[in-house]
């Protein structure tokens, strides 16, 4: 299997579209995932997402032979109030109306925190349930990542299930946070999402001596990848293997110059006959 790799733009965020594509072609990946541009965290905020600017934007990528995977949106599906949800939901909105232009078929929005919400579960999924609605309306699916109070996958699943499985919600499967955060094993992860997974972060990290963790390049730190690996390929997976690197929340780890060519090489390596026995 050859894999489809992307990555996303928090890595890269002083680039132009120009350089993001240039890096993409040159390095071998089949995709760009837009989390942010230039200054602006949230793409609906930014210039380069209106109008013609957005056309133009989607036929520069085309142009060059490449998709856009994703679009990283910062909505929660965690909400405390109805006037909390009905932000999310709009902020999901916004996100959808940039799908067609682009040619993506994605959104990544986050499960949010659950603290003070008397039943995080049900609460959840009244929102997948409204996102969906959306999403179909769009010809898209919200791909919900494993993050934040939701990184015990087996409750990110519950939640899936309270909410009827509806069509136009899936999950993005950050290999990181699960096994970082809950100490839970990958073929744990896979098993709790499978079959709903449409898209993956990668990441690696060290611990430090006082506790906490150090981003690194991906082969570089304690990250079970190879494993992660395994759990997807006998899953049956074939999406995008993205690198999330996030270089818009930690200025001090490496430039994007190196971190995007480390992880193709990485990910060619790692999916190679050679590794794979």
């Amino acid at each position: 299997m050859k894999p489809k790799i992307s990555f996303t733009t928090l890595g890269c965020p002083a680039w132009t579209v120009d350089r993001i594509v240039e890096a993409a072609v040159a390095n071998g990946y089949g995709a760009v995932d837009f989390r942010g541009y230039l200054g602006d965290v949230e793409l609906p905020d930014s210039p380069a997402f209106r109008g013609a600017a957005l056309r133009e934007l989607g036929a520069r990528v085309r142009d060059a032979g490449l998709a856009v995977s994703c679009l990283g949106s910062g909505a929660k599906m965690s909400a405390p109030d109805a006037a909390a949800r009905e932000r999310e939901l709009g902020s999901m909105r916004r996100y959808a109306e940039l799908c067609a232009p682009l040619g993506c078929r994605q959104v990544r929005i986050f499960g949010g925190a659950a603290d003070g919400i008397a039943d995080p579960v049900a609460n959840a999924a009244e929102t997948l349930a409204a996102a969906a609605e959306i999403a179909r309306e769009a010809g898209i699916e919200f791909v919900v990542e494993t993050h934040d109070d939701w990184t015990d996958t087996s409750k990110l699943r519950a939640a899936f299930d309270a909410a009827g499985r509806p069509d136009g919600i899936a999950l993005l499967w950050d290999v990181h946070h699960p096994w970082a955060t809950k100490g839970e094993a990958p073929e744990a992860s896979v098993r709790n999402l499978s079959p709903y997974i449409r898209n993956t972060h990668w990441k690696d990290s060290r611990a430090l001596p006082g506790g906490g963790r150090r981003l690194c390049l991906p082969g570089e730190g304690e990250v079970p990848l190879r494993a992660m690996r395994d759990a997807l390929a006998a899953a049956g997976y074939d999406g995008w293997l993205t690198l999330e690197w996030e270089k818009r929340w930690h200025p001090e780890i490496e430039e994007p110059e190196v971190a995007i060519p480390a992880f193709a090489a990485f990910v060619r390596g790692l999916y190679s006959p050679r590794t794979r026995a």
